[in-house]
């Protein structure tokens, strides 16, 4: 015996909390990328290059975000698959040790 124990409910009810911070990640990613940096803000002449890297900037953030986005549901995804596997695990040991002592009863000590 490991001396430990897993509560998968609590591991599913975690992976929810990623899925929830995966979809606020892909939502702030649209943001992000949708920002268009008006050339007129820095200036007729100089504006529109101020304008292009401020919207390169955040292409980039977006780009960011959705790959930060991806691998908190590729964790998330995971912690679901250890959930599964540990019950799966969970329910043959226990049909095994049930195995295992079918009989004892009969067993007697002379």
């Amino acid at each position: 015996m490991s001396g430990f124990g897993v509560k998968t409910e609590t591991l599913n009810e975690f992976a929810g909390h990623l899925d929830r911070l995966e979809d606020a990640l892909r939502k702030s990613a649209d943001i992000v990328g949708g920002c268009v940096a008006d050339p007129g803000i820095f200036g007729i002449f100089g504006g529109q290059i101020y304008g292009a890297g401020a919207s390169m900037h955040c292409g980039k953030a977006r780009d960011h975000l959705n790959k930060y986005s991806e691998n908190v549901q590729e964790f998330s995804d995971r912690v679901r698959e250890a959930a599964k596997k540990y019950d799966a695990n969970e329910q043959e040991s226990e049909k095994l040790i049930t195995e295992a002592g079918k009989g004892i009863d009969e067993v007697k000590v002379k």
